[in-house]
């Protein structure tokens, strides 16, 4: 009886023990896996830096923000968690943009970002706290700048109508820095002639101010510029000095000589290459001083030359130039080569081994960027490169990372990045929630969570969730209302139109107006009786603007009263919106009377919009418009007459590519009217530029791409007395 008593107490003790063992076990188990999940990703094997292409981020709301303290502190935050070490800065090229640009108004869409922008950088001074945001979260930050894109002439293609949006003015004030054509007459978009010292200088005076006003750790360059004005690759670069360089050197002047064996065009590319080398050399002597590394971004679909632009085309819009990449590594100009990801994975990885081999056994580093850095293929050159990763809209850092997916249970119980990377996955399809389980998030503390629980909970399609994304339209800040805009596109209700136009009517901003303007057609029921409403009453030119643009897309015959009467509006790019909106509404010949009316509008960037309206339907050919062809016809004829010799219109340098162009797009009719202003011998300016629509077409949103042989055509026929020289 003893023995079984002890027995039994021994066997209850160590059954108490072994239960109080196992459950600290437990509880320790569960504190390491709690604060497992609360240390930030990091991948100390693998150097991960990042790319944020500040004037995209400005203008696109909907990718990581940065257009406020709390935003800005709330992106680094994240970035730092993912184990970012260096952030590469576009904002170096977008104050170097806002201090020597001349804004034209005339472009209207255009126009408004770069007063948002300007206004944020006087208010925010985003590059100055971007590098003290990184630098007390241990990251280095480098100014990204550009070595071609100071824009261009106002009758050079751009996104959106003419003229083009802005250009530098020191290429306004100096117009033999901007490289030109072999006849002198035609000159390229974006670049300045490094041939000239004095350029050189300029642009060098203008980069190493931004540095040190912002304070950067280093600046890189990229190599390409935004805009369709080059037509075949060797056509720019036959500046003075170039000429006489090249004349000099291998006895031939290449305006008026073909090349050969001993003057080749690979020896023309080389020199201006040099000019190139000239530049980066004089500017990494400034730099060193100030302990600034310089890179410069390599084209990997060919390094030695300059990037194409990201659009489909392989057009390289800086030029045929050489970039002596081995002279930068063998004499130090250069500390890093960041290999763009613009190209086949196969080839950029050629180029990242090239960039390699090339700067063995010296200090010059390699990068390569790209938009999938866990990518297996990497592994291979990571111990040697440093991965930049170029991401848009928040949740692409948490869908592109390395990090599990999550259960839905960590929107409420995880860490915020744990909470991010599951609203990710709703946003991407990817998991399914309830709008309980998102709601509570819309209010985070983390504006980031706010912003993609908005978009998750768009994402739901519930009409509950309608209420909260509303709500989200008058948070304190204005990255968060612009989602919140973007999430009604998924889902939508009654009140959401009018709580969108209270949002801008009482915030404004550029980013909020370019998301509402496309959410306005998507909100259901369609709020069309709410928008003519709108147009014709509000008192904000903002509000009509926005609503006009809208209307844009909606445009049918029952509105053409309301476009009529917009073109009457006191703000221009509601009368613009208004012509270009009459010019999508079909089966109307109601429609192309008030566009023919509005071609006589005082406001020249009305006019020549509602020629371009008149353009695209003419090119339709439609039946019901046949009968007022030769009405279309007149009208166009006399408006391009308007722009001769003597013009002091707002146009006077870029009208006649709209109206011009309106009439190529009426075929041999238009074609007819233009040889006649061409022909003629009293007007020089409507020679000169009917010449140009004929024979130098230049089309919006593409590349108007000719032979060299064929550009020689063209100039063949250009009128023997534009030619002070005589015949070309």
């Amino acid at each position: 009886m003893k023995i079984s008593k002890m027995l039994i107490r021994n066997t209850t003790l160590r059954i108490i023990r072994l239960t109080l063992i196992v459950g600290l076990m437990c509880l320790w188990s569960t504190r390491q896996i709690i604060a497992a999940a609360q240390k930030p990703i990091t991948l100390p094997e693998q150097i991960i830096d990042c790319y944020i292409s500040t004037g995209d981020n400005d203008w696109l709301s909907e990718w990581l923000p940065i257009d406020s303290k709390a935003s800005m502190e709330a992106s680094f935050d994240l970035l730092k968690a993912l184990g970012i070490r260096r952030i590469y800065w576009r904002g170096l090229q977008e104050a170097a943009w806002l201090e020597t640009m001349h804004d034209r108004q005339e472009n209207c869409k255009y126009y408004s970002f770069w007063q948002w922008d300007r206004q944020l950088y006087k208010r925010l001074e985003p590059d100055k706290l971007a590098v003290k945001t990184a630098h007390k979260r241990g990251m280095e930050i480098w100014g990204v700048g550009s070595l071609a894109d100071f824009g261009g002439p106002a009758d050079s293609p751009c996104f959106n109508d003419y003229p083009h949006n802005s250009e530098a003015k020191f290429r306004l004030k100096h117009p033999e820095w901007v490289p030109t054509d072999k006849y002198g007459i035609l000159k390229q978009n974006g670049p300045v002639e490094f041939a000239y010292h004095q350029a050189r200088k300029t642009v060098i005076d203008l980069y190493i101010k931004h540095t040190k006003d912002a304070g950067y750790d280093g600046v890189t360059f990229l190599t390409y510029n935004e805009n369709f004005s080059t037509r075949f690759q060797d056509e720019f670069g036959y500046n003075e000095p170039v000429v006489k360089d090249f004349k000099k050197r291998y006895g031939i002047d290449i305006r008026t000589e073909p090349f050969n064996r001993g003057a080749s065009r690979f020896d023309w590319y080389r020199l201006r290459g040099e000019y190139v080398t000239q530049f980066l050399a004089e500017l990494k002597q400034q730099l060193a001083p100030l302990g600034v590394k310089l890179g410069v971004v390599i084209s990997s679909f060919q390094p030695h030359y300059p990037q194409p632009w990201n659009v489909s085309d392989i057009m390289l819009t800086f030029g045929h130039i050489y970039m002596d990449l081995e002279t930068w590594v063998q004499q130090g100009i250069v500390d890093e080569l960041e290999a763009y990801g613009y190209c086949s994975s196969d080839g950029q990885m050629k180029t990242i081994k090239d960039l390699l081999w090339m700067s063995r056994k010296t200090k010059t580093g390699v990068s390569l960027i790209t938009s999938s850095p866990f990518a297996p293929m990497w592994k291979e050159v990571q111990d040697r490169t440093r991965t930049i990763i170029a991401l848009g809209p928040d949740e692409m850092y948490l869908d592109y990372w390395n990090i599990p997916d999550q259960p839905l249970s960590v929107l409420k119980d995880g860490n915020e990045l744990m909470k991010m990377k599951a609203l990710s996955q709703i946003i991407y399809g990817k998991s399914k929630a309830e709008v309980a389980d998102i709601a509570p998030l819309a209010s985070h503390s983390n504006l980031l969570i706010r912003r993609m629980a908005l978009k998750s909970l768009g994402k739901t399609k519930d009409p509950n969730a309608v209420p909260i994304i509303e709500r989200g339209l008058e948070d304190s800040e204005n990255c968060v209302r612009c989602v919140a805009a973007l999430a009604l596109r998924d889902i939508s209700g009654r009140q959401s139109t009018a709580k969108l136009l209270a949002t801008v009517d009482k915030y404004a901003t550029h980013p909020l107006c370019e998301i509402v303007v496309q959410t306005l057609p998507s909100v259901r029921p369609a709020p069309q009786a709410e928008l003519v409403e709108a147009v014709n009453n509000s008192t904000n030119p903002t509000v009509r603007t926005v609503v006009m643009r809208a209307l844009v897309t909606m445009a049918n015959i029952d509105l053409i009263e309301t476009f009529t009467a917009g073109l009457k509006d006191s703000e221009r790019y509601v009368r613009y919106a208004a012509a270009m909106a009459l010019g999508n509404i079909h089966n109307s010949p109601q429609a192309v009377e008030v566009l023919i009316e509005a071609t006589k509008h005082e406001d020249p960037v009305v006019s020549d919009r509602a020629a371009v309206s008149l353009g695209q339907i003419a090119s339709q050919n439609r039946d019901d418009i046949r009968p007022l062809r030769p009405q279309i016809l007149t009208a166009l004829e006399t408006l391009f007459d308007k722009l001769g010799d003597g013009c002091n219109r707002v146009d006077a340098d870029w009208g006649y590519r709209s109206v011009g162009n309106a009439l190529l797009a009426m075929g041999q009719e238009g074609e007819a009217v233009l040889e006649k202003f061409m022909d003629q011998k009293s007007d020089r300016r409507l020679a000169e530029q009917a010449w140009k629509v004929l024979y130098i077409r230049q089309n919006n949103n593409t590349f108007s791409e000719i032979t060299e042989k064929e550009n020689e055509q063209a100039f063949k026929k250009r009128p023997d007395w534009l030619n002070k020289a005589g015949k070309i």
